[in-house]
């Protein structure tokens, strides 16, 4: 999964969204409570692990916290098997809205997410945890590159 996280990161390496060197890696130990909450899913192809979408709850409403697919296998599907799973799950967990942040480009990103039915929420209808979240990495990267979505209606 680490591996996944760091190769997926080093697609960034060349944009100004951030920068990669200083961009920390998921732990082992940061995927424990996904996991033992239920919020974790690998996607499978030909035979090894494709990517990892990790997330938490916050109050009753999911966050897709990461999900990384190994960039050699990109295009092929796993990304939305993720996310579908990651949803499946949460709904699962009885959870009332799923959530997530990301950069609002490149395609892989807030695209990417469109297209699998998510939408934009506006900055003025964050929740307080969301601009909690927001705040974590306004040090490293410009917060006006990215954007909050959940799934449209």
């Amino acid at each position: 999964m680490q591996e996944i996280g760091r190769a997926a990161a080093e697609l960034f390496h060349d944009t100004d969204l951030i920068d990669v060197s200083i961009m920390m890696v998921i732990t082992m130990d940061d995927h424990i409570a996904p996991i033992a909450a239920k919020l974790s899913v690998v996607a499978e192809m030909d035979g090894r692990i494709a990517g990892v979408a990790m997330g938490e709850m916050h109050d009753d409403n999911a966050y897709l916290r990461k999900r990384d697919v190994d960039p050699v296998l990109q295009q092929r599907g796993a990304g939305a098997a993720l996310v579908n799973a990651f949803a499946n799950g949460a709904t699962w967990l009885d959870a009332s809205a799923i959530f997530l942040s990301t950069f609002r480009i490149p395609p892989s990103r807030a695209p990417f997410y469109r297209e699998q039915g998510f939408r934009d929420i506006a900055s003025s209808d964050y929740l307080p945890w969301m601009q909690a979240i927001e705040r974590e990495p306004a040090m490293l990267l410009d917060i006006e590159k990215r954007v909050f979505l959940m799934p449209g209606v």
